[in-house]
């Protein structure tokens, strides 16, 4: 293979530095989309407590 020039690493570098933060962005939004699932929203909790009457 041949040796790359200095502008090609640095274009490398900057699409591995892109893609690190596209995926990291990916798993924030993720985890914080899982954490609203796993709260009770506010319309939920009076369900919830007339099934547990019923």
């Amino acid at each position: 293979m041949a040796t790359r020039t200095r502008s090609e690493n640095q274009q490398k570098k900057q699409r591995q530095k892109e893609f690190k933060e596209k995926k990291e962005h990916q798993e924030r939004l993720l985890a914080a989309k899982k954490a609203n699932r796993e709260t009770p929203k506010s319309g939920d909790a009076p369900n919830e407590i007339d099934k547990t009457k019923a």
